[in-house]
């Protein structure tokens, strides 16, 4: 008695699920999200950071990542607190030590103070990000 009921109840999930999915396979595709979702599939890792935090956040912590040794201090600016693009930019830097008084290195992220007292520009470019280092005397 509870065999019949059960395959009856799987049948009627298993169907509502087919249905939903056929709809959203054949709705429209809202602001490309399909082909964003294939171009993530299909692409190696570096890619797949570069779609996902955008091209100038990606080169510029590429860039920092680069430059600045293991065990140094940053501090970000130029970035909304507690933003996505902060969260992701503490990620990737996962390595090195966020601290705000006294870093090694200051990140702007698409600003640039142009000069900085005790620091000077190790890379970068005003369009997306710059990156400057302490000066050590």
């Amino acid at each position: 008695m509870f065999g019949k009921k059960k395959k009856t109840l799987f049948r009627v999930i298993i169907g509502i699920w087919v249905v939903l999915w056929l709809f959203f396979l054949v709705r429209e595709d809202k602001d490309d999200q399909y082909g964003d979702m294939m171009r993530l599939f299909k692409a190696g890792r570096p890619d797949k950071y570069r779609l996902v935090l955008g091209p100038e956040l990606y080169d510029l912590l590429v860039l920092c990542k680069e430059s600045m040794p293991l065990g140094s201090t940053y501090k970000l600016s130029g970035f909304e607190k507690f933003s996505i693009h902060e969260v992701r930019a503490r990620y990737f830097l996962w390595s090195l030590v966020s601290v705000d008084k006294d870093p090694d290195y200051v990140i702007y992220f698409k600003s640039d103070p142009k000069t900085l007292p005790g620091y000077e520009r190790c890379g970068g470019s005003a369009a997306f990000g710059s990156l400057y280092r302490k000066i050590r005397r």
